[in-house]
């Protein structure tokens, strides 16, 4: 498990190697979460505004190898944001080739996995019931309690019974920071814009928005 996974992480790159735009970075700026007035992250205690500290981050990478060619993958993460969306959403490319009898709303098929507490669900086109060629989208969803491991319970559990499976080797630490390190350099030099966003917003006007919850 390991190996693969250095050996994933090997052939993972900024798409494209473009840093510059496949890139994006922001601050949140005062706001309200939850009724609780939250102040801009320059005016929190400690913070320093003159080290451009960004809040969100938001990158796209590649994975080359054939079976992964061309698939995107976009990470993001950031702070004081509403809604609060922990999840992986997995876009599956259309039909090709819809057959022409078919007829209603299609949209890409997604497969969702939440955490904290842990729901998958497929959003998938079927048909409507009253035709079998006409299509609507519809939402299938599991939700698997809170009765599962909690993840850094897990990583400890690993740790005493002596499972390095969810332990970060070396090789793969020196991978990640490769991986991240033309993003690093490039916002050190201030080419990516510092966007900011309202405490309690989706994210930067014009940035795509967050999955619905």
């Amino acid at each position: 498990m390991r190996d693969a996974t250095a050996a994933a992480l090997r052939a993972t790159h900024v798409w494209d190697d473009d840093p510059l735009t496949l890139s994006r970075r922001a601050r949140y700026t005062a706001g309200e979460i939850d009724g609780k007035r939250l102040p801009a992250y320059v005016d929190e205690d400690g913070v320093d505004p003159a080290r451009n500290t960004e809040t969100l981050a938001e990158a796209t990478f590649e994975v080359r190898t054939d079976r992964w060619q061309g698939v995107p993958f976009t990470l993001r993460s950031g702070k004081a944001l509403e809604p609060a969306v922990r999840e992986i959403a997995l876009t599956f490319r259309p039909v090709r080739h819809l057959p022409e009898q078919f007829s209603g709303q299609t949209t890409p098929d997604v497969l969702r996995f939440r955490f904290g507490p842990d729901v998958m669900s497929l959003h998938i086109d079927v048909h409507n019931g009253t035709h079998p060629f006409e299509l609507k989208p519809a939402e299938l969803s599991a939700d698997l309690g809170s009765g599962s491991v909690h993840a850094y319970a897990e990583v400890l559990s690993g740790i005493l019974d002596g499972d390095a499976t969810l332990a970060v080797r070396g090789d793969a630490a020196e991978q990640c920071w490769r991986i991240v390190a033309p993003i690093i350099d490039a916002w050190a030099d201030e080419k990516v814009p510092l966007d900011d966003y309202p405490a309690g917003s989706d994210g930067p006007a014009g940035w795509p928005p967050l999955p619905a919850p």
